[in-house]
């Protein structure tokens, strides 16, 4: 029993839990670290990712070896027994990883050809149509209505890319998104999120706790199931040239050290994006990949020189506002349709 200074007494029900405070700091503490990882390891992702391409560019090459270096950070954690491995086996992971990691594979690999063929700055602006994409998905696949806000949330995003994507003049001029940077970007989106879609349905809490499958042993599967998938593309379109190209330059160490760096930064940002989806809800989720963009455009700007015109600026401003906007309007749950 717990006394106050005014002589009434508290029962233990009544007073504070140090345990819940502490649950409660920790939580916060790893909420922190794992949003500044995501953030920092996605920028330099992107900037690495750039600086190899430019010196190697061979895009299916680079996007899968670096789903080769994600492979090589956590084949020897499981090895070791330094990170528990997940209770699998060959038919589950096929069924339930397969279809998911193909997305994988197809959405990094279009992400990395947009990446080389235009500017990384324009990709992310065209890959902010997420939402819209997701509600499209949404509507035609699970059924979902959304609400008038979601719908309205759309249009400051489809504007804000058109306006930033589009030449000045008297016409409208939007032929930057019919090429291929703007279209390999929307690939990337699209494939990206058809695959969040499947891992909804897929996995199920009690298929995560019963295979040992927490947010970085999920993202650790996918990454081995995605670098399997994206060989064949590879191999078929760049095997050859991409290997003679590099054996032909004199700084084919460079380029390799570029590409493993990128791979290792591109694994740690989505491991910790993984950390981070499990501990926030779905609006405080679209809020912060909303932010993520602000830190990757920031970086291209600031790291690749790239050039932020005034009508890209205010484009994805717009655009990212309206990312936020449909962030807050998902507060409520979609409607099922009848």
């Amino acid at each position: 029993m717990v006394q106050t200074r005014s002589g009434k007494s508290l029962t233990p029900a009544d007073a504070p839990s140090a345990a819940d405070d502490g649950a409660d700091a920790a939580r916060i503490v790893a909420l922190a670290c794992n949003l500044l990882g995501w953030y920092g390891c996605n920028a330099f992702f992107n900037v690495l990712n750039k600086e190899a391409l430019n010196r190697w560019p061979y895009p299916w090459a680079v996007a899968w070896l670096q789903l080769v270096t994600g492979v090589l950070i956590v084949a020897p954690l499981w090895a070791s027994g330094l990170r528990a491995a997940p209770r699998v086996d060959a038919a589950f992971v096929a069924k339930t990883f397969g279809p998911i990691g193909l997305l994988h594979a197809v959405g990094h690999g279009a992400q990395v050809v947009s990446f080389g063929a235009g500017s990384v700055f324009m990709a992310h602006v065209i890959k902010a149509l997420e939402p819209m994409v997701s509600v499209a998905i949404g509507v035609s696949c699970l059924g979902q209505k959304p609400s008038l806000w979601t719908n309205l949330s759309l249009v400051p995003i489809v504007g804000g890319v058109v306006f930033a994507a589009s030449k000045p003049g008297a016409g409208l001029d939007v032929a930057g998104l019919t090429s291929l940077p703007a279209r390999t970007a929307l690939t990337s989106t699209v494939s990206f999120a058809f695959a969040k879609v499947l891992a909804k349905k897929q996995m199920t809490s009690k298929i995560k706790k019963d295979r040992g499958l927490d947010a970085a042993n999920n993202y650790a599967l996918l990454t081995c199931c995605s670098c399997c998938c994206i060989f064949v593309p590879f191999l078929l379109l760049e095997g050859g040239a991409a290997k003679a190209a590099l054996e032909a330059d004199a700084d084919a160490r460079t380029i390799l050290s570029l590409v493993a760096r990128s791979g290792a930064l591109y694994y740690l940002s989505n491991e910790f994006s993984f950390r981070v989806l499990d501990l926030l809800g779905p609006v405080p989720q679209a809020v912060a990949n909303a932010a993520k963009r602000v830190f990757v455009l920031a970086a291209a700007v600031a790291f690749l020189g790239e050039v932020a015109t005034p009508r890209k600026l205010g484009g994805s401003t717009i655009a990212l506002t309206g990312v936020l906007l449909y962030g807050l309007s998902r507060g409520a749950p979609a409607k099922k349709s009848k």
